[in-house]
């Protein structure tokens, strides 16, 4: 599994890890969102077409992760998946896959307030890369 769940005092968090900064982007909407219900059970059957701007990576990874949140907040939608089809330090053009949230079928596990700061970052290790984010819960 590409990321694992951060213990935080009153919050929880994912660290994910990934062989190119796209495939970052794309694991932590996935972890992000089986944090929030399980994700087997969210079938995709709407697209929407995201874009994204940061002042460095770590904010676009920020935002990105703020702009899924708005989907599930606003909208009730759930993202299945995610491409990213253009990445820079400071850009991000995506598409997700959703489904309407449905109590019949979907289980919620965290209700996410927002997407933090703390301890954000992004780094390259030995060619993979990695980050960690905080979750207000």
């Amino acid at each position: 599994m590409p990321y694992e769940v951060i213990d935080h005092t009153a919050d929880t968090g994912i660290r994910v890890w990934a062989g190119t900064p796209t495939g970052l982007f794309a694991e932590a909407c996935r972890a992000m969102f089986e944090l929030i219900t399980d994700n087997y059970r969210v079938t995709p059957v709407k697209t929407e077409k995201l874009s994204v701007e940061g002042i460095d990576q770590t904010d676009l990874l920020i935002n990105w992760l703020r702009e899924l949140l708005m989907l599930w907040s606003a909208d009730r939608e759930l993202v299945a998946s995610a491409q990213i089809s253009e990445l820079s330090d400071t850009n991000l053009r995506a598409t997700v896959w959703t489904q309407p949230f449905d109590p019949e079928k979907h289980v919620l596990y965290t209700d996410i307030k927002a997407v933090t700061y703390h301890g954000a970052e992004i780094i390259c290790r030995h060619g993979h890369w990695e980050t960690s984010v905080i979750f207000d819960v």
